[in-house]
């Protein structure tokens, strides 16, 4: 599924959630969002699919992600006004779909039946594949980008022969590493819960700001944005014993989720220069995934219902 999925899913694995058609963003602290302020929830399911992942959301309200149906293959979607289009390499065994512009670029994973996995652009069905040449393709490592911002820079992950999760960033053409200070080395990608180790990249803005996890050797990570040559730790959202950033707008808003150190589960959060809301699930306290988000305030993510299935959401501001 990607490394990106499985380290959200960490959190609470296992856990159970039912998603209101409304859901309310409580303030943490000083909130910078209105008291009270709402959303819409739309369900993001793609017809006959046995679960559904978006996520990100750009600025024309499409949003792409992943699915798989009765058949397993995991495979990448656009949805955009409640119409759904695949997005699915040739005669790839599956393809998933994890970043893209407001032009329609994609990029994501795919993996041939050898078991490799590749990294790829996807313009209009026109379809390149990006391999970083660091990269050792073992089985099930390989490259994956997960980001793509409207000018063209593309962020991910690749491993090397050791097994090291290395951060890069492709643009025009060129290949360049990002490692976060502290990365650790040899990864055990058998063990998809503390196994990894190095610098993963998950979003980038239009900027060049980028969202990413260092994970040290000591099974210990935290959460950073780059931007200009600096690596900026992410703290903890207040009451939160574990947090993961996933994305940040082009007026550095930035949020995710957080699993919370009272045991009350995985919340949603937006972070305004440092004025946290909270994104709850008003029916019980088993866990909401803030994937991605646009710059006019929507956010995109899934939750797991009482019958074990994985179920998108798109979040839009109530007017």
């Amino acid at each position: 599924m990607g490394a990106k999925m499985l380290r959200r899913m960490f959190l609470t694995a296992g856990a159970g959630v039912m998603l209101a058609a409304m859901v309310a963003v409580v303030p943490a602290s000083a909130s910078a969002a209105p008291p009270g302020q709402r959303y819409t929830w739309t369900a993001i399911d793609v017809p006959g699919s046995a679960y559904t992942i978006p996520v990100t959301v750009n600025d024309l309200q499409a949003v792409v992600g992943l699915y798989a149906d009765a058949k397993g293959p995991n495979q990448g979607f656009i949805e955009q006004g409640g119409r759904y289009t695949t997005v699915d390499y040739p005669q790839a065994v599956s393809t998933l779909a994890f970043g893209m512009t407001d032009l329609g670029e994609i990029v994501g994973e795919y993996s041939p039946s050898n078991g490799d996995d590749y990294g790829f652009i996807d313009w209009g069905g026109r379809f390149t594949t990006l391999q970083d040449p660091m990269a050792d393709n073992v089985p099930s490592l390989g490259t994956t980008p997960q980001a793509v911002n409207n000018r063209g820079q593309i962020v991910g992950y690749y491993f090397d022969d050791t097994s090291t999760m290395h951060g890069f960033v492709y643009q025009n053409g060129q290949y360049r590493t990002l490692d976060c200070p502290g990365a650790g080395t040899g990864s055990d990608p058998s063990d998809w819960l503390t196994g990894y180790a190095g610098t993963y990249l998950g979003f980038v803005n239009d900027y060049g700001a980028i969202i990413g996890d260092c994970f040290e050797d000591s099974g210990s990570y935290y959460g950073f944005i780059y931007q200009d040559g600096s690596y900026n730790e992410i703290p903890n959202v207040p009451g939160a014993s574990a947090t993961y950033i996933c994305w940040i707008t082009d007026f550095g808003v930035t949020g995710g989720s957080y699993l919370s150190s009272d045991g009350s589960g995985v919340v949603g959060y937006v972070d305004h220069s440092g004025n946290y809301s909270t994104i709850e699930d008003p029916v019980g306290p088993y866990g909401i995934y803030v994937e991605g988000a646009n710059n006019l305030g929507a956010m995109a993510g899934y939750y797991l219902d009482a019958k074990g299935k994985y179920n998108g959401f798109l979040m839009t501001q109530s007017h």
